[in-house]
């Protein structure tokens, strides 16, 4: 493919193929057409066709006036061989050291950052592992007629977006900036779905609290109170970012994207409510399982007084009849055995009905 643009896309182009052979040169780089872990697509929004493109090709794709997405899986591809061989593609104001700083590295929360033609985005999803939520960072290089994505290996939300955004970009799509509502579309997606799922989790937790708490369920709450902080620890920050982005508008997302980012605001301010409901739901139901268990604990110490009330004389009488003294007058009285008997059970039946009478038993 060969289109003249001007002396300054001409440069890049000598640029590139002078890297290209530098690379091809040395054992240790690939040629770009076979980067591993490097995959381009191009998207006309004039005559909506889309497609592979070479990574060498990328330069007379953008000059044609076409959208360029670049994916990366920083898992296959080194960063040192993304920082050399990207901005030899002409990707116009790409900064390689963006990659080591933003695109492999794993990120704890959503970010945005802003530079000089460039948009930075930070997303944080969550998904199902053996040991509870697992984050995944998705980092998204956004320019001037294209968008570069990093993540590091299977990503849930770049597997939905690449489902759906070829359909969407036949029938919806008018700017390029449609692919970045995509993006933002399938991670509140994504965090819906687990809110809903938690949202049964939470329900299943309670009828447990009131039926059966034991150590297995305490365990059980633990665990579901920690994905629930754990989601809102993400979706609080991806808010903050969408309300940046919405505020302080830029060149590079439309209008009309701006506004559909607006009524995802709304979804996650929302959603932020859900889980601080699940929050208090689940809090409400310990508090309630605690009052149950002292409850009970508080009616076996109640009968356990009464026990020890009932006893307590008859513990004396014996204490006094077991003393080893002469001269005790009811040990050799004849009927002093039947007497014993017959005041123990006096001051038994007297006690009873005075706990009775005081509602104690």
């Amino acid at each position: 493919m060969s289109v003249q643009t001007g002396s300054g896309l001409a440069t890049t182009r000598l640029a590139a193929a002078d890297t290209s052979r530098n690379l091809g040169a040395s054992p240790r780089h690939q040629s770009p057409r076979a980067i591993a872990g490097v995959q381009a697509e191009f998207f006309d929004f004039e005559d909506r066709s889309s497609g592979p493109v070479e990574i060498d090709d990328i330069v007379d794709t953008l000059a044609e006036g076409r959208f360029v997405w670049v994916d990366v899986d920083c898992e296959q591809a080194h960063p040192e061989v993304i920082a050399k061989l990207l901005p030899a593609s002409g990707l116009a104001g790409f900064d390689p050291s963006s990659v080591g700083d933003a695109g492999c590295c794993e990120a704890e929360v959503s970010r945005l950052r802003r530079s000089e033609g460039l948009l930075q985005i930070s997303l944080i999803g969550m998904v199902d592992g053996t040991d509870g939520l697992v984050g995944q960072t998705l980092h998204l290089l956004i320019g001037e007629g294209f968008l570069v994505s990093f993540h590091r290996g299977a990503s849930a939300v770049l597997a939905e977006v690449r489902r759906d955004y070829l359909c969407d970009f036949q029938r919806h799509a008018a700017t390029p900036s449609f692919l970045i509502y995509e993006f933002w579309n399938e991670q509140v997606d994504q965090y819906l779905r687990l809110q809903s799922r938690l949202e049964q989790e939470v329900e299943t937790m309670r009828l447990k609290l009131r039926t059966d708490a034991n150590e297995a369920t305490l365990l059980e709450l633990a665990d579901v109170t920690g994905e629930l902080l754990a989601l809102r620890k993400r979706v609080m920050p991806a808010r903050r970012v969408l309300e940046e982005l919405v505020a302080r508008k830029t060149t590079l997302i439309s209008e009309a994207t701006l506004g559909y980012m607006s009524g995802m605001i709304a979804t996650l301010e929302r959603l932020l409510s859900d889980i601080t409901s699940n929050l208090g739901i689940l809090e409400s139901a310990m508090n309630f399982s605690l009052t149950v268990a002292t409850h009970r604990t508080n009616l076996v110490m109640n009968r356990l007084a009464v026990v020890s009330t009932i006893f307590l004389p008859l513990t004396f009488l014996c204490g006094v009849y077991g003393m080893n003294f002469e001269g005790i007058p009811e040990l050799a009285w004849t009927h002093g055995y039947k007497f014993f008997w017959a005041l123990s059970a006096l001051i038994t039946v007297g006690l009873v009905l005075v706990l009775r009478r005081a509602r104690l038993l």
